[in-house]
């Protein structure tokens, strides 16, 4: 016993430790749901947040590496490659020898001896600002002529200057004029060509006579401004130079349109600037290339002078100087930046396609894309003519008429004078017809408008035959709208009576016999008599409501059908069977020929036994008694039709179409317990089953003809 009671209580305690556990383990999957769901609005934040950022920093990833791109090629031109490739010394050297410095040189003399040693008033600041040529000039008879850009001149200095010169020339002049040169360089100094360049500008040799002209060029040269270091630079240095820039640019380019090429489209898509400039228009790409290309060369050409400031550019290019960068980066910059996007552009034009990446991206795409589509919707059209048709073959005569008048009107100018008149003329009568023949029109669709139907309108009105044609359409239309609208009317009318007299009739029977047997005189069989009465006539109120329910459903389709492979031969038998009783107890003799083989249809058994069993019935009422009955199965290929036909027992002085509607009866006195809803009924349900029924009515002959679809 007391085992036991240790048991049960060992019981309550793991139960009790299982619930204990259970809820704190419910707690804490509650914990983790709600953390797992903060972690996950968190990491949709941080990866909402994550994106947005990227999507930021493409953009300006993108500024960057262009940047840096821009940074390393400017910088790389100033590099000891540049003079290694093109020494400062040699390109002094080289200018000297030129024939360019010997006739520049020449025209210096001649500055010189016009201006400072004749003295005649003619001034050029390129002449006076020479400082990177050191010249000195006497006449050797006459102490006074002593002309230099040197302060204090002795021939100790002299001696001197030439000895830590690069260049120097001696031109010594006899008491005729006639120079004699020495120089340092000896025979690479083109002394012919300063001497002839020399001599055919001078009208008076003798000015020259007993003259001493020294020229010493330092070693410093390329570091002055002025008339030769910047020949030097311009002509014979430059050039180089642009030329290590370009190859510079076309390498750099290279590696940066290679680089675009490479990197994923789909990462440079998020650029913002890339997506705006994809998005611009095609003309305004074009137009911002050619904005830049203009204002470069009109900034090249700006500074291209000869003055001695800072931003001659061949002094910028030449020394790399300050200048330079200032200019430079912000030029390659947008240089390169313009290549990049441009080859963004190129992969998108090969994402979306040539017609939404080029024709649709740029205004006169688009404009040609519109005129492209009016053409072929012209085309159309024209394709579409189709001469058999009136209103087209008349289209097209107009046309050809028209298109013949203004070619002779054209070739013969005098007689398509006279011909324009008589075109006009003709012109006027035309458009005169036409204008009347849309005026009628609009008289007639007024009158339509205004519910008149009785009008009708002339056919035979050239190109608005088919709108007349449609007009007269339209309007026996709406006659037989209207028709069949008052005749629904009338039928919801008829209905509304037929429904209160069929259902009233046993109501009041049901009321009168109630209010009888309310009278306690009465004996027990009449009592019996009025109970037996009250069953007949509230059974015949429940079959009333039931088959106009049933009639309500089958004729708004709310019905559902359970549809099989049936035998309706079989079907058929079924139901005269088990209306036998009935038949048996009526005067009418049923002629059935039917085949002995199965006739098979995808039908609902139940609702299809409904449709014999309410034409019998309909059959059995209103049939002439002592007649013969006709039920005949006929069957093709396509379908299966039982045809059911009998000799009316009253007169059928009504449309066949309204034997089928609610509440109608062939018993026009409605003296039958008909509810005049078999029919309706029947005809729902083979309709349901894509079935149809046809009714025909010859003299007393009442005609029903059922037809389903054959599997």
């Amino acid at each position: 016993m007391d085992t036991n009671l240790n048991n049960n209580k060992i019981d309550v305690d793991q139960t009790e430790q299982h619930e204990k556990d259970n809820q704190e383990n419910q707690v804490y999957f509650e914990e983790n749901e709600e953390k797992n769901k903060l972690s996950s609005k968190a990491n949709k934040e941080i990866k909402t947040d994550k994106g947005h950022n990227g999507f930021i920093a493409s953009t300006f990833a993108t500024l960057i590496m262009v940047l840096l791109f821009t940074i390393l090629s400017v910088g790389s031109y100033d590099s000891p490659l540049r003079e290694k490739l093109f020494p400062t010394q040699n390109n002094t050297e080289a200018y000297i020898q030129s024939y360019d410095f010997a006739n520049t040189l020449s025209q210096l003399t001649r500055y010189l001896l016009k201006t400072k040693v004749e003295g005649n008033d003619w001034y050029a600041a390129t002449y006076e600002d020479v400082e990177s040529i050191k010249y000195y000039i006497s006449n050797r008879e006459d102490a006074i002529v002593n002309v230099s850009n040197m302060s204090d001149v002795t021939d100790e200095l002299l001696e001197e200057e030439i000895k830590d010169s690069q260049f120097y020339l001696h031109l010594r002049f006899d008491e005729n004029g006639k120079p004699d040169i020495e120089n340092s360089l000896d025979k690479k100094f083109p002394k012919e060509a300063f001497i002839s360049n020399l001599v055919n500008r001078i009208d008076d040799q003798a000015s020259y006579a007993n003259l001493d002209i020294f020229y010493i060029i330092p070693k410093d040269f390329e570091g002055y401004k002025d008339l030769f270091t910047s020949n030097m630079k311009r002509f014979y240095v430059i050039p180089y130079y642009l030329i290590l820039i370009l190859v510079i640019g076309a390498i750099s380019i290279i590696i940066l349109t290679i680089i675009a090429f490479s990197l994923p489209y789909s990462s440079q898509s998020k650029a913002t600037i890339c997506r705006l400039y994809n998005k611009m228009f095609l003309e305004i790409k074009c137009l911002l290339w050619f904005g830049f290309i203009m204002l470069s060369m009109a900034g090249l050409f700006s500074m291209n002078g000869n003055g001695n400031n800072g931003f001659n550019v061949a002094e910028v290019i030449y020394h790399a100087n300050v200048y330079f960068y200032l200019i430079g980066l912000p030029v390659t910059f947008i240089l390169y930046l313009l290549i990049y996007l441009t080859v963004v552009y190129i992969k998108y034009i090969y994402y979306k396609g040539f017609k939404e990446g080029i024709l649709r991206n740029g205004i006169v795409g688009r404009m040609c894309l519109a005129v492209l589509g009016s053409c072929k919707r012209f085309i159309k059209q024209i394709m579409e003519i189709d001469i058999r048709k009136d209103h087209h073959k008349k289209l097209v005569l107009i046309l050809g008429i028209n298109l013949l008048a203004l070619w002779i009107i054209a070739l013969f100018p005098v007689f398509g004078f006279v011909l324009a008149i008589a075109y006009s003329v003709f012109l006027f009568k035309y458009l005169l017809k036409l204008i009347d023949k849309v005026k009628s029109l609009d008289e007639a669709t007024s009158q339509l408008a205004e519910g008149n139907f009785a009008i009708t309108l002339d056919e035979n009105i050239g190109v608005f035959s088919p709108i007349s044609k449609n007009l007269n359409n339209i309007k026996e239309g709406f006659r037989l709208a209207v028709d069949k609208e008052i005749k629904s009317q009338k039928m919801k009318a008829e209905l509304i009576s037929n429904v209160s007299h069929d259902l009233k009739t046993p109501l009041t029977s049901i009321i009168t016999y109630v209010d009888l047997m309310k009278n306690q005189d009465i004996t027990s069989e009449t009592q019996k008599e009025y109970i037996d009465i009250l069953d007949k006539k509230s059974k015949r109120l429940k079959i009333l409501i039931e088959d106009l329910f049933e009639a309500s459903k089958a004729n708004s389709g709310n019905v559902e059908l359970y549809l099989e492979r049936l035998d309706v031969v079989a079907l058929l038998r079924q139901t005269l069977g088990e209306l036998e009783e009935k038949i048996n107890n009526s005067s009418l003799q049923m002629k059935i020929n039917v085949p002995e083989n199965k006739v098979i249809c995808k039908l609902d058994g139940r609702r299809t036994y409904r449709i014999f069993e309410n034409i019998m019935s309909n059959t059995l009422k209103y049939a002439l008694p002592n007649s013969r009955v006709y039920i005949d199965v006929v069957e093709n290929q396509q379908e299966v039709s039982v045809v059911f036909k009998n000799i009316s027992a009253y007169e059928m002085n009504f449309d066949t179409a309204e034997i089928t509607e609610r509440f109608t009866r062939g018993d026009i006195s409605r003296n039958t317990e008909g509810s005049g809803l078999g029919l309706a009924i029947a005809k729902s349900f083979i309709e349901l089953q894509n079935g149809k029924l046809e009714v025909i009515i010859d003299g007393d002959l009442f005609k029903l003809i059922v037809s389903f679809p054959k599997v």
